[in-house]
């Protein structure tokens, strides 16, 4: 694992399987919360409560909770995405 450390992956792993167990396997669950976090960080951020950081931690674990469901490989996924985000930025500075 080079993106996440192994012991954290570890943890998210752990995570996953108490997710599958308590919302049998409901992959659209972990996308409905997502979506409920995302209001909450925008809800906090905007009133500058802090806490919309813990929320947006939130949010991370859920993605990669949704990732390791979908048996997705988290290297190769942040392999391909890192690159896009230099790629879209960069051709966003052209109109600045």
């Amino acid at each position: 694992m080079e993106v996440l450390h192994n012991e954290f992956y570890s943890k998210i792993k752990e995570i996953t399987k108490l997710s599958k167990q308590v919302n049998k396997n409901n992959k659209q669950k972990i996308i409905e919360m997502m979506k409920s976090h995302i209001i909450e960080i925008e809800k906090l951020y905007n009133k500058k409560d802090d806490h919309w950081a813990v929320e947006t931690a939130d949010l991370i674990v859920l993605s990669l909770e949704l990732l390791v469901t979908e048996n997705k490989n988290i290297d190769n996924i942040f392999k391909k995405c890192i690159p896009r985000f230099y790629k879209k930025l960069g051709e966003l500075q052209l109109y600045i």
